[in-house]
């Protein structure tokens, strides 16, 4: 269907204006605490690669697919995992699958592979709906009646970690829940910190702003994960049958070479990751989503019309994902927009070329994510909100590694099919029953915090069905 008879008036959502050029350091390090997006100069978002040096940090923006490519498929020897990733997210994820290198990591992932098969992924869509009924069921216990305001992005937090506490976390209690949610956010609403911290290059035990509230953040997290393993491991000893759920399938699971299971310390790291991909990540992707479909009525009364006609009164169920081509495209198109995680980082471990640009050893190689998907070489028309990109035959034109949601290569996220078919499931199930509205005023900044949220939260209204 042509775009005109779905937007007449098109929509270009809130973005963050590049600067002209690469900051000074009195400029450089205030935006990178505020929004690490604002430091990445205009160039960046027309040309193959950037550099910049920053104090005695080379820095080199890549945003080439072909160069992407290079970089996260073809020569993942010469481009490693960046210490500055280790020291910013280590804290919390430990050595686990978003962190750990070479050995170490490829262990892992073959013990966690088979936990997020498609089919396997598709059983936990009850959980996903009944998340999402749960979340409607909320709202209409506020009792209230017409339309009324909700923070869009605390409710999708919560029921995406609703789900996460019945498909990862089974038996995870309210107040356990609560624990872990309020570390995680706590750690991550402070992380530019450490970010500045780590780009400077100040020593590990040098105090800087919130490195305490981090670092207590950091250890209630993984002591809460650490009680939920410990006494999963008593459960799974006893008489009865222990949750089927990731947690205890991650503890059986064995190495299919060496046939060694994962130690504790290996299974929170994990535990934590999972946590951390599986619940900000699709709330933060649901909540763009909605902000999106209030401001395009016409997009979000298609989707409802697709919801209905496919799901009729049926609660939405694993036979109706592949039957919502229109809210995947929709989807699609709001990570391309707001990618849940907005940039990657490599470190150059020799000297190499990527294209005509020499990269020495050492630099901080930056895959800008939110700039590669609003490239201007490379999408037509980029700040505009258009799903119709995604139509079967328009993305099988893309290069491989112009659309990254999910990473790229051997490393990309293993939460995919989880995180694609979750939300899916979520909107199909919300959007049946309410309709968002935008107030004519909201234009949230988009804020990295490793994950991509709205600056000021998402307060939408809604109107019941």
């Amino acid at each position: 269907m042509p775009d005109s008879t779905i937007d007449p008036a098109p929509l270009y959502p809130p973005t963050v204006r590049p600067p002209d050029g690469g900051l000074p350091f009195f400029a450089y390090v205030p935006a990178l605490i505020a929004n690490p997006i604002r430091v990445v100069p205009e160039s960046v978002y027309n040309e193959p690669v950037v550099p910049y040096r920053f104090l005695a940090t080379n820095i080199a923006w890549v945003t080439a697919p072909e160069l992407i490519e290079q970089v996260l498929l073809k020569e993942t020897d010469c481009f490693v995992k960046s210490p500055l990733e280790r020291r910013v997210l280590g804290p919390t994820l430990g050595n686990g699958l978003l962190t750990a290198s070479g050995e170490t990591w490829r262990w892992q992932r073959k013990i966690a592979a088979p936990l997020f098969r498609h089919a396997d992924v598709l059983s936990y869509v009850p959980a996903m709906t009944a998340a999402a009924e749960s979340q409607l069921a909320k709202w209409r216990a506020a009792g209230r009646s017409g339309r009324f305001t909700t923070d869009v992005e605390l409710d999708m937090r919560a029921t995406t970690f609703e789900v996460i506490a019945t498909t990862i976390l089974a038996g995870c209690n309210a107040a356990e829940a609560q624990s872990i949610q309020h570390a995680d956010s706590q750690y991550m609403g402070r992380v530019t910190w450490e970010m500045a911290a780590a780009v400077l290059k100040l020593p590990g035990w040098m105090w800087y702003p919130n490195k305490v509230a981090m670092r207590n953040a950091a250890r209630d997290l993984r002591a809460a994960v650490l009680a939920l393993v410990a006494r999963r491991r008593g459960e799974m000893a006893g008489d009865g049958p222990a949750p089927d759920d990731i947690l205890t399938r991650l503890i059986a699971a064995r190495d299919p070479d060496t046939g060694a299971p994962m130690d504790d310390t290996t299974i929170v790291d994990n535990l934590a990751t999972f946590l951390e991909a599986g619940h900000q990540t699709t709330a933060q992707a649901l909540t763009w989503t909605f902000y999106l479909l209030a401001r395009a009525p016409a997009w979000q009364d298609r989707v409802r019309a697709e919801i209905v006609s496919a799901c009729g009164d049926e609660p939405v169920g694993a036979q109706h994902i592949a039957a919502l081509p229109v809210t995947m495209r929709v989807l699609k198109e709001t990570m391309r927009l707001y990618p849940p995680v907005p940039a990657m980082v490599r470190h150059a471990a020799e000297d190499v070329m990527l294209g005509e640009q020499r990269i020495a050893k050492g630099t901080l190689v930056v895959i800008p994510v939110f700039a590669v998907h609003r490239h201007r070489t490379r999408w037509q028309d980029s700040n505009r909100f258009d799903p119709d990109r995604f139509l079967p035959e328009r993305e099988a034109a893309m290069h491989r590694a112009q659309y990254l949601p999910f990473g790229f290569g051997p490393r990309t996220c293993l939460g995919m099919p989880f995180a694609t078919i979750e939300g899916v499931a979520i909107l199909a199930t919300l959007l049946r029953h309410a309709r968002v509205v935008w107030d004519g005023r909201h234009l949230p900044e988009p804020l990295s915090q490793v994950t991509l949220r709205p600056k000021g939260g998402m307060p939408l209204q809604l109107e019941l069905l």
